[in-house]
């Protein structure tokens, strides 16, 4: 089958941001000391599947999520019968939103010969959840390859075979006409594949490696040098739903390029997609922590004076019911966006009171280290500067709804 051009330059997309990153070779180990921290590469993004709803059985906030993130991966299927049930769910969520996007197949061999079968359980169901490889935004599909869980431990996969994986590999290529992208790691290939990497010599890479610092991900002899790292699974990522209310953690990548490399790889490199908005989080009666101490703490500063405990129970309802009454809102006692809007307070070099407290715990809560004394001096307006140049505001030192949405929503 001839290569179509579009295909054509979204595998080089990948092939230039690997080559002017690693200089045209593989990373190795002797350079791994100077490697570059996961932090200073500019597109970031996350892979999810049912395990970050399981705590909560809540939609992911995808809007949030993209405020922060490029990129998704999502698990769609494992083995040749098993289907995440909340990848359809989210790949349509996904698709409203800018995140590039892919779904992904944890491969779960249950024979010597399934790789065939794994394959067209992937594409029928990446299919009927209106993946198509080709439209805007979509990134190329994923062969997630990694140790399986049996009795409750992680093994290799005793039936794996190379050619099963690439009888996968050429059947997903063949049915999206499309490259697929390989999550794996170099320990795996060798413990568990006895360095069995040519199978993967022709599909870029997306490897795993956590807590290394500034050391990149090992690379897989011969297999070409990386385009995605995932540098940690327990990363928090607002829009992610975690218990009582809190940050809920995922899964963290880096992509290897520009922006616009991994655009040209997701068919976007002219496309319009949908751009993330200002997204405020939703505070209510029985949620705990510094949003809730925020909550309390703005009250006061309107002169509904609330003890800044962080635990939002039935005083602070009643205190957030007066206020939407006040302010010609619906009172439900529920934090919301028209509640967020009417409750923050532009704060600046010389404020004083509750307000700017808030401030405060909201920046030592993200790692900022202030004393919550009230006072907008030399040291706050710093934090709050390094804050805004951290998430692409402008640096102006001055808390006003930007700034207010970044620190609450973070």
């Amino acid at each position: 089958m001839p290569v179509h051009s579009s295909r054509a330059r979204r595998f080089t997309a990948v092939a230039l941001a690997a080559a002017a990153l690693a200089g045209g070779a593989v990373v190795t180990s002797a350079n791994e000391s100077s490697a570059a921290l996961p932090a200073t590469y500019a597109v970031k993004g996350v892979d999810t599947s049912h395990h970050n709803h399981d705590a909560t059985g809540q939609d992911i906030d995808w809007n949030r999520v993209a405020q922060r993130n490029s990129f998704a991966f999502l698990k769609a299927t494992q083995g040749d019968h098993y289907q995440d049930p909340w990848f359809a769910r989210d790949f349509k969520a996904v698709s409203r939103t800018s995140l590039l996007r892919a779904p992904y197949h944890f491969f779960d061999p249950g024979s010597t010969k399934d790789g065939a079968a794994q394959a067209d359980h992937f594409i029928r169901t990446a299919r009927s959840a209106g993946y198509s490889g080709h439209a805007a935004g979509e990134l190329p599909p994923v062969l997630d390859v990694e140790s399986v869980r049996r009795n409750g431990k992680e093994v290799c996969p005793t039936p794996l075979r190379a050619d099963q994986l690439d009888a996968f590999l050429r059947r997903v290529k063949a049915a999206f006409q499309v490259t697929p992208l390989v999550y794996t790691r170099a320990s795996f290939v060798h413990n568990c594949m006895g360095g069995m990497r040519q199978v993967f010599k022709d599909y870029p890479l997306w490897l795993a490696r956590y807590g290394s610092g500034a050391r990149e991900p090992q690379p897989v002899p011969g297999a070409g040098a990386w385009t995605f790292w995932q540098y940690t699974a327990t990363e928090p990522v607002p829009g992610i739903p975690g218990k009582d209310g809190t940050v809920g953690t995922a899964d963290r990548n880096v992509y290897r390029g520009s922006l616009a490399q991994l655009r040209a790889l997701a068919n976007a490199g002219g496309a319009r997609l949908p751009q993330p908005g200002t997204s405020w989080p939703t505070v209510k009666a029985g949620q705990r922590g510094v949003d809730a101490a925020t909550v309390q703490l703005l009250l006061t500063a309107h002169g509904y004076t609330t003890i800044p405990d962080g635990v939002f129970g039935p005083r602070t309802v009643a205190k957030v019911n007066a206020l939407q009454k006040a302010k010609g809102l619906t009172p439900d006692g529920i934090v919301g966006p028209r509640t967020w809007a009417q409750l923050i307070l532009t704060v600046k070099s010389g404020s004083r009171g509750a307000a700017v407290k808030a401030v405060q715990r909201q920046l030592s809560a993200r790692g900022y280290t202030l004393a919550a004394d009230g006072l907008f001096g030399r040291r706050t307006t710093a934090q709050v500067t390094a804050f805004q140049k951290a998430n692409r505001l402008r640096a102006d030192g001055i808390v006003g709804p930007r700034t207010w949405a970044a620190l609450i929503r973070h």
